[in-house]
């Protein structure tokens, strides 16, 4: 892909000049004389991709085969800070029944400014145009043709076709609402997303079975069916039958970033891999980073919060032993409509209402700012950030849409 591949192709500045067309004998002569400089050209094109944007104190190696950028643990532009002004809001009156979001939801935005509210609380999907005026319905609550019981999340396609997860089942609907298709997963994950293609991507829920359970990343076919990506044994045990998860539990992280990539990673080491629509990793970038260990207060607290899942188990004793070695370096990934790629870093459980603390990375590796998000958004896109926000007076929920006035400075 051009934006980190260096390519003989290219024209640069000097040599893009219309030459003159030579024959004969001096036809050789054109090309000994055209020879050192393309020679020198390659060569200071390869030197200047390999050694990232200026002032950036990194290295760009290969690994078995793959180009990796190798960050330091600054980044290249330090700080960076969201200027946020509120540029629309809808919900919160339940006098306003299309408006009304009882129990909030997850919000998606097409590349025309339409978006897109998964309303769990009324079991509907509900969209609206750039100026927040309701469209219409996508699908209703049942269990027919392009129908859903639990619509939680809304997945756009690059053609901006939605489809609504709900349970096992993805329904695919045209731009216009007109149902599609329903997909019945074969399998069962723990998160999702679509991904290139308009395949879903997932984590597998672990579980026990031959060879002790594992954390993977897979692929979902046009059937329903998984196919591995990548697999991950993490903190589990080979001989480990049931498991427990809690709050410091490693991690997949995955997003999509592109019509045709998408990122990936495991919370035990801090590398991120960017992968073809195949699933082949085309770039990996890594990061500087010390291990913080898991102190016993913070074991101690994740035991008697009681929030944790277990699997395969009726014994809900979280010990030392189900704690992996150290601190799982992110949670999740988040990327924007300009490849930016947003690592959301694992904070300890004795700071519930610290901000989240955010590295953000080019599409090309190169590791550019620290942030803080007080909140989680939706989406970032065509410089705007939308989020659904409980009102603490009223619990009611809303959509957000805030331009992001320094958008245009952020590289």
């Amino acid at each position: 892909m051009e934006f980190w591949e260096f390519k003989n192709s290219r024209k640069f500045p000097i040599l893009g000049v219309g030459l003159p067309t030579f024959s004969g004998e001096y036809r050789m002569l054109k090309t000994k004389i055209l020879l050192p400089f393309v020679s020198v050209w390659i060569f200071l094109g390869f030197v200047l991709g390999q050694t990232g944007p200026a002032g950036w104190k990194g290295r760009i190696v290969d690994e078995n085969g793959i180009k990796t950028v190798k960050n330091p643990d600054q980044p290249l532009y330090g700080e960076f800070v969201f200027d946020l002004e509120k540029d629309l809001a809808i919900g919160g009156d339940p006098a306003k029944e299309e408006y009304y979001f009882p129990r909030g939801g997850a919000v998606n935005v097409d590349a025309e400014g339409n978006f897109y509210m998964a309303d769990v609380g009324n079991t509907r999907v509900q969209m609206y145009d750039r100026t927040g005026k309701f469209i219409r319905t996508i699908g209703r609550k049942g269990q027919g043709p392009g129908e859903y019981g639990f619509p939680s999340r809304v997945f756009l396609d690059s053609e901006g076709n939605p489809f609504v997860w709900s349970g096992r089942n993805l329904i695919a609907y045209e731009r216009d609402g007109l149902f599609k298709k329903k997909i019945t997963i074969k399998a069962a994950l723990n998160y999702s997303t679509l991904g290139p293609r308009g395949l879903i991507l997932g984590a597998l829920q672990p579980s026990g079975g031959p060879g002790g359970p594992r954390y993977r990343l897979v692929q979902i076919d046009a059937e329903g069916a998984p196919r591995t990506i990548a697999e991950y044994r993490g903190e589990f045990k080979e001989s480990q039958r049931a498991i427990i998860m809690h709050a410091y539990s490693n991690r997949l992280a995955f997003e999509t970033l592109t019509a045709e990539t998408f990122v990936y990673g495991f919370s035990e080491e801090y590398k991120i891999n960017l992968a073809d629509a195949d699933g082949r990793t085309i770039l990996a970038i890594v990061k500087e980073e010390k291990p913080l260990s898991i102190s016993g207060k913070e074991k101690s607290e994740t035991q008697k919060s009681g929030v944790y899942a277990w699997i395969g188990t009726d014994d809900k004793t979280l010990n030392s032993d189900a704690f992996p070695e150290h601190r799982p370096f992110f949670g999740r990934f988040f990327t924007d409509d300009v490849g930016h790629i947003y690592v959301v870093r694992t904070g300890s459980i004795l700071e519930k209402d610290a901000p989240q603390k955010i590295d953000v990375f080019s599409k090309e590796g190169y590791y550019l700012y620290r942030m803080s998000w007080a909140s989680f958004p939706s989406v970032i896109k065509a410089g705007f950030l939308y989020e659904v926000r409980e009102d603490k007076e009223t619990n009611e929920f809303r959509i957000i849409r805030y331009r992001i006035k320094n958008w245009a400075s952020m590289k």
